[in-house]
């Protein structure tokens, strides 16, 4: 159901998720937010007109995953920390889709779950961009690009600061090891640098 993810950098051993975790879990560590919310901005003010020329067009709806109602008090992790940015929430449409069951992802990774979120008929006939923290199997964004779909969305695209690798993964092992000579370069463009199996053969192979 999704039409294209473009992660912004690779997660290995966990060390962009235990970022992530500590800036939306630990109180002590919310400052992290800060600068999350700077990388992503800085991203998309660098490269966002290519990722939309390269998938098609302009996206008329941008969304960031919501968090179930009943999490950290009905707080969204992601709009918090977009709101860090002077200005940047402007960007964002929000209440578009809620999220329907408060499960952890580790208990549907892999797979579709058409009835997890719910989103709004304001999507019908629109192209979205769908930013979440992290990919790992892709079952949380899919499932969201499903319920998009399904209210009429013509083509929907992920955005997501990392995708998680495991050298373990049989697909991935030759690529998790040339990612040692690799540093995070936020000049180069996602898109444009020849690096199209980044971009589509790594991001939807699953674990095994």
């Amino acid at each position: 159901m999704l039409d294209g993810v473009v992660p912004m950098c690779y997660s290995i051993h966990d060390g962009l998720e235990s970022i992530l975790w500590r800036s939306k879990n630990q109180p002590s560590d919310s400052w992290l937010r800060l600068p999350l919310g700077s990388l992503l901005w800085t991203f998309m003010k660098k490269h966002f007109e290519c990722i939309e020329g390269f998938y098609g067009g302009a996206f008329d709806v941008h969304i960031a995953m919501p968090s179930h109602p009943s999490t950290r008090g009905g707080v969204s992790h992601l709009d918090t920390l977009i709101g860090n940015v002077h200005g940047f929430a402007n960007f964002w449409d929000s209440d578009v889709l809620t999220k329907n069951d408060a499960s952890k992802a580790g208990a549907r990774r892999g797979r579709i779950i058409p009835d997890l979120f719910t989103a709004k008929p304001v999507v019908s006939g629109k192209r979205v961009l769908l930013f979440d923290d992290t990919f790992t199997t892709g079952g949380s964004m899919a499932s969201a690009a499903h319920a998009l779909k399904r209210s009429g969305a013509v083509s929907v695209v992920g955005l997501t600061f990392g995708r998680q690798l495991n050298a373990e993964w049989k697909d991935s092992k030759d690529f998790v090891a040339s990612l040692s000579s690799r540093e995070l370069e936020i000049d180069e463009c996602a898109v444009h640098e020849g690096r199209p199996m980044d971009l589509f053969d790594l991001c939807f192979r699953q674990p095994g």
